[in-house]
Parts: structure tokens; C-alpha cells; sequence
């Protein structure tokens, strides 16, 4: 007795913990724009896709030469398409750059896809 209920104990542990592990959408956006705050770029790019990343590979090598500096955002809002696949987050972030050291505001609408089971940022 005492075996089956340390092997259900140990089961609903490795539910708890594999539940704990899923990210949002939100979740991912909120890791991509940390890493851009951070001014690590390359990590910014591990959040995207690997089937049409060369467009955001593009635009986050275009923020690094302009040397955008995110000084703070915020998730404003999530959306989850029905069939679970897809999603938009928005975001709204304030900012500076090599061309204006005067922080700007910006809302930016990402788009997410599911690949692999997870959350990454996609360009379409």
C-alpha cells in the first residue's frame, strides 16, 4: 500500500512539474524583451522561429546597429487563436537609440506560433 502511494505521490509530481515547465505566449514575449533590455540580442533570438527567422533575424541585428536601448515594457495584452497554434501579444515599450537619446513609447504587436510544442515569436 504504502508503494502505490509513493508511486502516485511521485506521478503527481511529475504532472505538477511538466505543467509548471509550459510557457504563454506572453511568457515568451515577456523573455524576448527582457533579453532586448538587456541588450543581449543573440538571446532575443533564441524566443523565434527557425522556419522564417531570417526576416527577424534581420530586424534584431537592425535594432542592434541602431543601438536601441528598451529601457521598460510591459505585456499589455494575449491572444490565442481557437485551434491553440497561434497567438498575438501585445507590447507596449519605451526606448531610446543611437538617433534619439529622448525615450520613446512604442506598442508592438508580436506574432507567436507554436513549433516544436513551444511558444516562439514568428514573423507572419
Amino acid at each position: 500500500m504504502r508503494k502505490i502511494a509513493l508511486f502516485i505521490s511521485a506521478l503527481l509530481m511529475v504532472f505538477a512539474f511538466s505543467s509548471c515547465s509550459k510557457t504563454s505566449p506572453s511568457d515568451v514575449a515577456n523573455d524576448y524583451y527582457s533579453a532586448l533590455k538587456k541588450g543581449d540580442f543573440e538571446k532575443a533570438l533564441t524566443y523565434t522561429n527557425t522556419t522564417n527567422s531570417e526576416e527577424i533575424q534581420q530586424s534584431v541585428k537592425k535594432m542592434q546597429s541602431v543601438g536601441l536601448n528598451v529601457s521598460d515594457y510591459e505585456i499589455v495584452k494575449e491572444e490565442i487563436a481557437e485551434d491553440g497554434n497561434s497567438a498575438t501579444v501585445e507590447v507596449k515599450y519605451t526606448f531610446t537609440s543611437a538617433f534619439n537619446e529622448n525615450p520613446e513609447e512604442k506598442t508592438e504587436k508580436l506574432n507567436l506560433v507554436k513549433e516544436d510544442k513551444k511558444w516562439v515569436i514568428s514573423a507572419e
